[in-house]
């Protein structure tokens, strides 16, 4: 089961306040206790997570920005103390980039380079890939969480949203004022390379090591990502909306051969076929429960070329088609 870090529950909640909507209430149409948020290091299943963002839905608004814009580094719990103490916001980003699974289990985010600029990319877990108003909240915190590191008020060159575009956008165009694209395949947030350079005004090179020492006992805590099944797995995941990913593709991704990591799944007594079956499937099944997505549109973000494809897959998983399915839940 998917969790999420207790210290980003607590700082949504407490965004929330900030913009004037009931945190208690919210909490509570969620079924979440008090005292379940009590301890920032402890872990919540993601549903519940996801049951306070429906709630905070539920009120009305563009919500999902001005929350976005009350969550700082520290919503990230140790992960994003330990950033804040980086020399560089380079080296920040690293730092939250291999603990980003400490604070939501099911994250896949990248880190690459395009010409001078330095794109980050997330393909959000599947209950939340096409949400709007969470997708919102990651690029504005994003932005806020950038901006504070560097002690730089600067403006992104473009900006991706996997959900479709809102019908009044003026939000969103003060907010990044850069290009935007929506319905895209990944979140992406995209900025100059050379602020990578900057020195962090915190750094703290001895209160960092620490930091990131206490992120590494929380990450052996939340499922062992060493094994190859849940590296592949994760590497899947990232990529299935581009396409049905390979053998040969995952493997590059994960810096070995196809053929060790063949054998190294067979050892852990899976196959590289298993769990793209499996993701897909849990996967279709999370997507089918948005009304706003067509069956079209779910066959692609599964990697199918072909929506009769992902038909006859879905009938061996189920023995209905995904219509049918969806009808009932």
């Amino acid at each position: 089961m998917a969790t999420v870090l207790v210290a980003l529950t607590r700082s949504l909640l407490d965004a929330c306040t900030a913009i004037g909507i009931d945190a208690d209430a919210v909490r509570s149409a969620a079924g979440v206790a008090a005292s379940e948020l009590e301890d920032v290091d402890a872990r919540i299943p993601l549903e519940q997570h996801a049951l306070i963002w429906d709630a905070i839905v539920a009120t009305g608004g563009d919500v999902g920005l001005a929350v976005g814009e009350h969550i700082g580094a520290r919503a990230l719990g140790v992960v994003g103390y330990a950033a804040e103490r980086a020399n560089t916001v380079a080296e920040a980003l690293l730092c939250i980039q291999r603990f980003r699974s400490v604070v939501l289990e099911e994250a896949v985010p990248d880190v690459r380079f395009d010409v001078g600029q330095a794109i980050l990319s997330n393909t959000l877990p599947p209950r939340f890939a096409q949400m709007r108003h969470p997708c919102e909240a990651q690029l504005s915190g994003t932005l806020t969480i950038l901006r504070s590191i560097a002690g730089l008020h600067f403006t992104p060159t473009r900006v991706a949203f996997q959900h479709p575009r809102p019908a009044d956008t003026r939000r969103h165009e003060e907010l990044f004022a850069c290009p935007m694209t929506f319905d895209a395949v990944m979140t992406e947030f995209e900025f100059d390379a050379s602020i990578l350079m900057r020195p962090l005004a915190d750094a703290n090179p001895d209160l960092h090591r620490y930091l990131v020492a206490r992120a590494a006992e929380l990450l052996e805590g939340v499922g062992d990502e060493t094994t190859w099944h849940r590296q592949t797995q994760r590497a899947v995941l990232e990529r299935l909306a581009q396409g049905e990913p390979s053998l040969d593709d995952i493997a590059r991704a994960l810096a070995t051969s196809a053929r060790t990591l063949h054998r190294r799944l067979r050892e852990e007594e899976t196959s590289f076929a298993d769990i793209l079956d499996d993701c897909r499937h849990q996967r279709a099944l999370q997507l089918l429960r948005d009304p706003k997505l067509a069956v079209y549109q779910i066959a692609h973000l599964l990697g199918y070329s072909e929506n009769a494809a992902f038909t006859r897959a879905f009938r061996r998983w189920t023995g209905e088609s995904p219509e049918s399915w969806r009808r009932r839940h």
